[in-house]
């Protein structure tokens, strides 16, 4: 009687993995439509809820193409959604692309990402920013994160960095580069911190910071390299008086 117990509660065990396990992604989806905020919009989603993929996933400007996941499954032991995920097309410069794993708490908001990669362009960084002057400029931001975990507002623990390889300005003239940008990324009392490198062409120093209701705070200095275009340093004049050693102040 025990073994026919067994076999009974094995086999009922099995056949629920194999319904969860292969449940297919558009119904667990259905399922959790109430879920999804109103303003997020997804295209053609396939496979399984386990690995799965979705055509596209918008949010107001933002558009993330060709979303793939995989989750890990022992993770729910643990009280977590577990798992990796890749959208975009890293080769498209002009595509929002990344990968990263990541994890979420089951019974808060709690988020984990680690060996995190996000690439976008300049311009979509710039239309999140107000700057003290208009500018165009063109280039792709390359975000690292080796490790992250969320906090209030924003974070409890971070350490990655930010580049941007090669950023190409507008000037009078036509487009001229100003070289590479990078800076390391930090968490600071639940805000992320940025200080940005000094070794790059517009001789830009600053400690920058995102604070709670998407408030960015820049400070810092600026002394464009010699090289850079009469226009480039004519601009920077604007920003106020420079110090004593030549560096105008930068202040957003």
């Amino acid at each position: 009687m025990k073994n026919a117990v067994s076999v009974v509660l094995a086999f009922l065990f099995a056949f629920i993995v194999f319904t969860v396990v292969s449940i297919p992604a558009p119904i667990a989806l259905q399922l959790a439509q109430s879920h999804i905020p109103p303003n997020v919009r997804l295209g053609t989603v396939t496979g399984t809820l386990w690995d799965g993929q979705v055509s596209g996933v918008q949010y107001q400007n933002v558009q993330l193409n060709d979303v793939k996941w995989q989750l890990n499954g022992w993770g729910l032991l643990t009280g977590q959604v577990q798992g990796k995920i890749n959208f975009g097309n890293a080769r498209q410069s002009s595509e929002i692309s990344g990968r990263s794993h990541f994890a979420v708490s089951l019974f808060g908001n709690d988020i984990e990402l680690e060996n995190t990669t996000l690439r976008f362009s300049v311009e979509q960084a710039m239309r999140q920013v107000n700057l003290p002057l208009p500018v165009d400029a063109k280039g792709r931001v390359i975000l690292e994160l080796d490790e992250y975990m969320s906090g209030q507002p924003y974070c409890e623990n971070l350490k990655g960095d930010i580049s941007s390889p090669d950023i190409q300005v507008k000037g009078m003239s036509g487009w001229f580069s100003v070289g590479e940008l990078s800076g390391v990324l930090s968490c600071k009392s639940g805000d992320i911190a940025i200080v940005v490198e000094p070794e790059n062409l517009l001789g830009l120093r600053a400690d920058a910071t995102l604070a709670e209701n998407m408030q960015f705070k820049v400070a810092g200095n600026v002394k464009p390299d010699a090289s850079l275009p009469k226009e480039v340093h004519d601009a920077v004049k604007y920003l106020g008086r420079p110090d004593s050693q030549g560096r105008y102040p930068v202040s957003l």
